[in-house]
Parts: structure tokens; sequence; C-alpha cells
């Protein structure tokens, strides 16, 4: 058995575990892709999250359900960029050819078979991370955000 599919049926197990709908994309000798949609508590409601399993590396992204429009392009930017100062795990990204933003989080140089804490850790961070993100996010995407405070509002204690 190759590592790709160690790490493929290791990551499929994680998600059985969670009864959690998944579509598989692909899954041929190079990579497992699978997609699915988590329900979250902001303003944002869900987003989509792919998990792309390689010979050495699970990565996930959560992709927002809003993209921005070229106007609110550099208020985005700045959101996120604030966001994203000292993150451990993780980090938003942003697409100037269209206005998408996504978390991604990334487990690689894996070898042998990652613990099943370990593949829940990059797998939900991506999600958790959009969903503590994005009340303030949407503000920015509408353009009557407040990045600075936004991000204040974002990481205060809970």
């Amino acid at each position: 058995m190759s590592q790709k599919d160690v790490l493929t049926d290791r990551t499929i197990e994680y998600l059985e575990s969670q009864h959690w709908h998944y579509d598989v994309r692909s899954n041929d000798d190079e990579r497992f892709i699978a997609v699915l949609g988590m329900n979250l508590h902001c303003r944002l409601s869900n987003c989509k999250v792919l998990i792309i399993v390689s010979a050495s590396d699970i990565q996930a992204m959560a992709y927002c359900n809003i993209k921005a429009s070229p106007d609110v392009y550099q208020q985005v930017v700045e959101y996120i960029t604030r966001a994203n100062y000292g993150l451990k795990i993780g980090k938003f990204e942003f697409d100037y050819s269209d206005g998408e933003v996504r978390y991604q989080t990334i487990l690689s140089g894996l070898e042998g078979v990652p613990s099943i804490s370990d593949i829940e850790r990059v797998i939900d961070m991506s999600f958790r991370m959009m969903d503590r993100y994005g009340d303030g996010l949407v503000k920015n995407l509408f353009g009557v955000g407040n990045p600075e405070a936004d991000i204040q509002e974002a990481e205060a204690p809970r």
C-alpha cells in the first residue's frame, strides 16, 4: 500500500468517524480529493471544505462562499492580513484574480501514519477559523467593516 493510500485511508477514517457527508472528486495515484459542506455559526452560515491528500501531506482549505468585489479588495486584504498575524496553524489567502478568500491548513512532511487527532486538527482548523473570523470578514466583504476593530472583536476572549 502506498503512503498516499495510507494517508487517504486515515483521512477517510476521520471523516467517517464524524458522520460527515463528503464527495470524492478524485482518487488517483497522485492524490485524493474530497469536498464537504460545513455549517458555521457566523454570518457566512456555511463554507465548502476541500481536502487534498498526497503521498506526503494532508491539506484542507475552507472557502468563503462570498467573493470580494474589486472595490473592497484592499479592505478585505487588510482584514485577513491582520487575522493572519500570529496564527500558528494555517493562514487566510486572498485571490486577486477573482476575490476568493479561503483558509488553508496543511499537515506536511508525513512519513508513516498520522494520528486521528492530527488529521482532525488540520481539517477542523480550516472551517473553525472561517467561523471565528467570518462575521468580520462578511462586514469587510460588503465594505461596511473596519478591519482593525473587526479583528479585535473576532479575537476577543469568548
